[in-house]
């Protein structure tokens, strides 16, 4: 469900600048929140996630590396104590 929302929300609206870097690196900072059980710094990359969807809404990639990285950064932000209510409510603004 999250690695949809993320994809849809990057992909499904164009194609311009390559993000799939940018989304592999926000995975990476969940799972270092993910380490120290910061759920306040899983916040943080979600809001930078939205961030990046708001600031390339005719973003490309490689949707098979994204969806990697998305299922990745989904798992850790959980794990980091964000209660995934609130990561889902969070996500719903990409697919806006």
């Amino acid at each position: 469900m999250l690695r949809l929302i993320l994809l849809g929300s990057l992909f499904a609206i164009g194609c311009a600048k390559d993000v799939t870097k940018d989304i592999e690196d926000l995975a990476d900072r969940a799972c270092a929140c993910a380490e120290k059980k910061d759920a306040a710094c899983g916040k943080a990359v979600v809001t930078d996630l939205v961030k990046l969807a708001e600031n390339n809404k005719n973003a490309k990639g490689d949707e098979a590396k994204a969806a990697a990285a998305a299922r990745r950064m989904g798992e850790c932000l959980i794990k980091s104590g964000m209660d995934p209510q609130e990561l889902m409510t969070a996500l719903q603004k990409l697919g806006n």
